[in-house]
């Protein structure tokens, strides 16, 4: 009988294990995700099947200074958590202003998220309604202790909808290649920028 109970305990434990090890792949599985779906490298420029959709224009003139720029009698700063990042994980920004002078921003949404094409850095996401649309902006005073901060899952649907009350897209599918996360919104100033790897 003694022998009858440690086998039904070792049976018991033994699928006990089986249906862990399960769950835990399972979870492994879900926390990576399918991936990035779209196009590798450094596409030629950036298409999407979708008729209804049109890209974001670049709102900015000139080159990105990178992540320090003098603003009138101040500096602001863009710093950002890493320069690799995976697909589906977030994109950790903060924007400070570390002079001792207020400066003029546009907002928290007066940035671009881009990818670099053969064309050019477009940004990779658009309308879904057919016409042409403008991220919300509104001057306000960006004082000498502000800063703005995101973090931005990096995958299709969280970046679209990381601007309320805009019907955006992110065509075609993100895809293992060079992006930047760019402030335009610093007036007067030119715009910072953060690059970064998206990988799989």
């Amino acid at each position: 009988m003694e022998r009858t109970r440690r086998d039904l305990l070792a049976r018991t434990a033994g699928t006990l294990a089986a249906a862990g090890a399960a769950g835990v792949a399972g979870c492994l599985d879900f926390a990576a995700g399918d991936g990035p779906q779209g196009p590798a490298g450094t596409p030629e420029t950036l298409t999407c099947e979708d008729d209804e959709f049109v890209r974001l224009a670049q709102p900015f003139e000139g080159a990105v200074e990178g992540t320090l720029v003098e603003a009138g009698e101040t500096t602001v700063e863009l710093s950002a958590e890493g320069n690799s990042e995976t697909y589906g994980q977030s994109l950790r920004l903060v924007l400070r202003n570390t002079g001792d002078e207020p400066a003029t921003a546009l907002g928290k949404h007066a940035y671009s998220i881009q990818r670099e094409t053969a064309s050019g850095w477009l940004d990779v996401r658009g309308s879904t309604t057919g016409e042409a649309v403008e991220l919300p902006r509104s001057e306000e005073t960006f004082g000498s202790t502000g800063a703005y901060s995101w973090s931005i899952d990096l995958d299709e649907e969280a970046i679209a909808s990381a601007v309320p009350d805009l019907d955006l897209a992110v065509c075609p599918p993100l895809g293992p290649g060079t992006y930047r996360f760019v402030y335009w919104g610093i007036v007067d100033a030119p715009p910072l920028g953060a690059q970064f790897e998206l990988i799989g």
